[in-house]
């Protein structure tokens, strides 16, 4: 294509801009001018935005007379028709505080058996993971040695206390002195502390349960050789189950005794178990910034197991919120914001977001229960537009309601 005639296209493009500009904006010309275009290039009739407003006629009231003298789109926000929305009621709800962790399950209480003696295995009384009583026997020791010296003590205790009724009786007829008296009754004491000692230690041959619960694997055979080191097997008390988690530092001062909790676990998918704490450590740690804390689980049903590890839920009070419908909050550069009705009247209202959630919005603002926001509608909204709900007659705003037929 030719210079001049890609100059005279050019020329042509910016003219139609111009024109184009002019025709909605009032300050163009102006802007224009001020930019150093001479005026005599700008001729009037371009600029119809500014020649309407030159009359006191601006182009959005021109097309506005159009539609009131023989449009039939009614709905348009100046038609001077009622907008017809869709409205919901402010609601006020309560904020679901919480806390999740993560806690690991144990016993109520959890016992490793050791044996007080040391001797050879002669009796298991269990078997692995059987529920015993609590003052069951779980294990014997050989006690041959054991038995021969309590019957040992018994025939000594026997012989002290002969003679010890013996020279009671000398002592009151004056045969013997007050001191072999004394002496006869030192040595009955010693038998009986003898024999005190041998029944103790026969009865350390015997291993028992400390309390009910459920004993778990053993290594220990019939024949082994055990001493005091030598652990025989755990005995747990699953009645309940203790879960021991961590909070975070902002949530430790909310924490209490005897507060509800929920726990889940993989084992048991689909079911909430519910707790109360009773436990809870007395400082933050320094290294995570978690206060350490100690829920009981009842274990009625003995499903939950010493070990397994839980999702703890914690719920704290939560506070009144104003809450409206997600659809209802618009956007723009000024922020967030709803359309309420008031008096058969949109207004404004600007709001903060607080919360989230799949249906509605938590919201901050100047907003009451039970009253009306626009859900639907609100593209036809503007402030102080008139607006009627489903239901509701029509009626003409202020503009149409003075205007001549």
């Amino acid at each position: 294509m030719a210079l001049w005639k890609q100059l005279a296209l050019a020329l042509l493009l910016g003219l139609v801009g111009i024109v184009g500009w002019g025709t909605f904006d009032p300050a163009a010309r102006p802007q224009l001018v001020g930019a150093g275009v001479p005026e005599i290039l700008l001729p009037a009739w371009a600029f119809r935005a500014q020649t309407d407003s030159a009359v006191g006629l601006t182009s959005e009231e021109r097309r506005r007379g159009g539609n009131e003298a023989g449009s039939a789109k009614g709905s348009h926000p100046d038609s001077g028709r009622a907008v017809l929305v869709v409205t919901t009621p402010v609601a006020m709800v309560e904020t679901a505080d919480r806390v999740s962790a993560i806690g690991t399950a144990e016993a109520a209480r959890t016992v490793a058996i050791f044996p007080r003696a040391t001797g050879m295995v002669t009796e298991i009384a269990f078997r692995s993971g059987q529920r015993v009583a609590a003052g069951a026997t779980l294990i014997r020791l050989d006690e041959d040695s054991e038995r021969i010296a309590v019957e040992q003590a018994k025939a000594a205790l026997a012989d002290a206390d002969a003679r010890a009724s013996r020279n009671d009786r000398l002592a009151d007829t004056k045969a013997i002195s007050a001191a072999e008296r004394d002496t006869a009754r030192f040595e009955l004491s010693k038998a009986r502390l003898f024999l005190q000692q041998a029944e103790l230690n026969l009865s350390r041959r015997t291993i028992s349960a400390p309390f009910a619960g459920v004993v778990g694997l053993t290594s220990v055979e019939v024949g082994d050789m055990v001493s005091t080191s030598s652990e025989i097997v755990i005995i747990d008390d699953r009645s309940a189950i203790k879960v021991e988690f961590r909070v975070p530092e902002a949530f430790a001062a909310r924490l209490a005794i005897g507060q509800p909790i929920e726990v889940a676990t993989p084992s048991q998918p689909g079911t909430l178990f519910a707790g109360k704490i009773t436990a809870l450590g007395s400082r933050i740690e320094s290294d995570s910034r978690t206060l350490v804390a100690q829920a009981t689980v009842q274990n009625t049903a003995d499903v939950l197991r010493p070990g397994m590890s839980f999702a703890v839920t914690v719920r704290f009070p939560g506070i009144l919120k104003t809450a409206v419908p997600a659809s209802s909050v618009q956007w723009d550069r000024d922020g967030a914001y709803v359309w309420v009705v008031s008096e058969g009247k949109a207004k404004r209202v600007g709001v903060g977001i607080v919360e989230r959630n799949e249906d509605t919005v938590l919201v901050s603002g100047e907003l009451v229960a039970g009253q009306p926001v626009v859900v639907e509608g609100i593209q036809s909204v503007h402030a102080g537009s008139t607006v009627r709900t489903a239901g509701e007659p029509e009626q003409m705003d202020d503009r149409s309601a003075g205007a001549k037929p």
